[in-house]
């Protein structure tokens, strides 16, 4: 079962649909401490955020055997998620929290069983906080603040209030080729993609093991593919009638192949996920993935990258997408 790695600093959006809130993303000016990712969603948490050393920057999209980077975490921050209602929940080590269920589909219907340790990737020691009571709820605002030492991190993101609708998804019949010589069928979708606003939007086929929740494997190896799909409203039609879902290989794999094809092996369930992203955090994207291509590294070099929404002189980004899906169970 492939793990979502998070090796590339995540990007991330503000989206409001039809009328977009935008919190400034700038760029960073001075050399980074510290690399600060996270987000919320309207799915069920933990919402987890990282924290690393930025001067390890190379060591964030080296693997090891279990396809985990060797960036190094930051422990003992003070790491804080609150929202305009008056919530506020202070993050707890990721190995404080408690398990999980794992879904699975079985004997026509969707079952489930606690996982004694949820996500490997995310432990204290590799940087990771989780949320314990805090909730994603569209059309609201969420405000990260993390301490560490004397330094003060702060960001802001705006959750849409309304997302496309994931009409249907698919798994299509033929039988094609990943990068790794792997045979699987392609995954396909359909939504309705309003004209009358400017829209952006992310594009993720993942396994059904978690799909209630915001974190949740990927069907495909995010140790060589960027683990998003990026999708320009400019280009999509007003119905998108049956898009097959592909992902980018970073250049030491594109000699095999130009695009990378989430496969769905024999018997394998799958989610499909659409998230809504506005103009700031598609450009911020498309800056990752431009990186990415060329040597897996979204953070080369440092300065000159898109330094996210993170006030205080880190990188990365917080974001509160709201996210729909559609299950396809076999």
């Amino acid at each position: 079962m492939n793990k979502q790695c998070y090796f590339f600093l995540c990007a991330f959006f503000v989206f409001f649909a039809g009328c977009t809130r935008d919190f400034p993303i700038t760029k960073g000016k001075i050399s980074p401490t510290y690399v600060i990712e996270g987000r919320i969603s309207n799915l069920r948490g933990a919402y987890y955020v990282r924290i690393t050393k930025a001067q390890d920057l190379a060591s964030s999209y080296v693997r090891d055997t279990m396809g985990l980077d060797y960036a190094e975490g930051v422990t003992g921050a003070r790491v804080i998620i609150s929202d305009d209602r008056g919530t506020a929940d202070t993050l707890k080590p990721a190995d404080a929290l408690p398990s999980r269920r794992e879904y699975f589909y079985r004997n026509d219907k969707i079952d489930s069983e606690w996982m004694p340790n949820e996500h490997y990737e995310f432990t204290t020691a590799r940087g990771y906080y989780g949320t314990t009571k805090i909730t994603g709820i569209p059309g609201h605002t969420y405000h990260l603040q993390v301490y560490i030492g004397n330094g003060q991190f702060e960001a802001s993101a705006y959750m849409p209030l309304n997302a496309p609708p994931v009409d249907s998804a698919a798994i299509g019949k033929d039988m094609v080729t990943d990068a790794f010589m792997s045979n699987g069928n392609p995954v396909f979708t359909w939504f309705n993609e309003p004209q009358d606003e400017v829209n952006y939007y992310l594009l993720q086929a993942a396994n059904i093991n978690g799909y209630t929740y915001d974190r949740t494997d990927l069907l495909y190896n995010t140790n060589a593919a960027f683990p998003y799909e990026i999708l320009d409203e400019k280009t999509l039609p007003p119905y998108v009638n049956g898009l097959e879902i592909q992902a980018i290989m970073a250049d030491y794999m594109y000699r095999k192949s130009p695009r990378y094809y989430p496969i769905a092996f024999q018997g394998t369930s799958v989610q499909v996920r659409l998230f809504s992203i506005d103009r700031n955090t598609h450009e911020y994207f498309k800056t990752l993935e431009k990186q990415f291509l060329n040597d897996g590294n979204v953070y080369k070099p440092a300065p000159a990258s898109a330094a996210g929404n993170i006030s205080g002189g880190a990188l990365g980004l917080f974001w509160a997408p709201n996210i729909s899906y559609k299950l396809v169970l076999r």
